[in-house]
């Protein structure tokens, strides 16, 4: 299963709170004018051809098609330092000044995001990007990272246990949102092979769960898990990627 390789528009600022052992993935939905998505398409096209066509200058944009964004246009530009936000390209970004805002509604402006390495499934940043993503967003109460984490963890742990085959990006947002937000982004090829399995299919999940971490744990941690997202605090989102418009690797 392929998985997504991320990335977004030009990054022309650095930021305080970079950290430099950290892996970076920026992200930024941008909204073309009316009856101009042909426009639009063309010139983040050639931008992307002519600026982004190596695997350390890449970007990878998909089209929203579920949520209350469907329509929009997201850029990705993953797997960087925090260095790489030090650099600008003025005639990269005089390119898409001339060849992509006059077709651009509006911008939703960059988000920063750091990959938690350990909380992910089979992620593999030389693989292309997928057909498909799916991406959902948590939101965390304050002083409640620690609950949502601990149920987090430990599933990804007896996942990869019992050999699960999906494919999975865990990120926390670091600047450009709201304050304790978790992404979980997840790629795949075709909705009907879906986004993975189980070695064994008929495995009770619940019962090897309480095996590994002791007599009513799913339970109990599900429900500390629940109560630290926000009522509001889960948002889910589908994109299918744009090949014109994003690096081929």
């Amino acid at each position: 299963m392929k998985k997504l390789l991320l990335l977004l528009l030009v990054p022309m600022f650095a930021f305080s709170q970079t950290n430099s052992k950290r892996e970076y993935w920026q992200t930024n939905k941008w909204t073309a004018k009316k009856g101009m998505n042909t426009e639009f398409e063309a010139g983040v096209a050639k931008k992307t051809s002519k600026f982004n066509n190596t695997k350390e200058k890449s970007f990878a944009t998909y089209q929203i098609i579920t949520g209350t964004d469907q329509g929009k246009y997201m850029r990705i530009m993953g797997n960087r330092s925090a260095a790489a936000f030090d650099i600008q390209d003025a005639s990269e970004m005089a390119f898409w000044n001339k060849h992509v805002m006059p077709y651009t509604e509006k911008t939703d402006g960059n988000m920063r995001w750091w990959r938690m390495k350990g909380a992910g499934q089979n992620w593999d940043n030389n693989l292309p990007p997928a057909r498909f993503i799916k991406m959902t967003t948590y939101t965390i109460k304050r002083g409640q990272m620690a609950d949502f984490f601990r149920f987090w963890r430990n599933n990804t742990k007896l996942q990869k246990e019992l050999g699960y085959s999906g494919v999975s990006g865990v990120f926390m947002l670091e600047s450009g949102g709201q304050a304790f937000q978790v992404l979980e982004v997840e790629p795949y090829n075709s909705h009907e092979e879906g986004k993975g399995d189980f070695k064994n299919p008929d495995v009770d999940y619940i019962e090897e769960y309480n095996k590994m971490f002791g007599w009513r744990s799913h339970r109990n941690d599900q429900n500390a898990y629940s109560a630290s997202i926000e009522k509001w605090g889960i948002n889910i989102e589908t994109g299918v990627l744009k090949t014109k418009m994003s690096t081929k690797l």
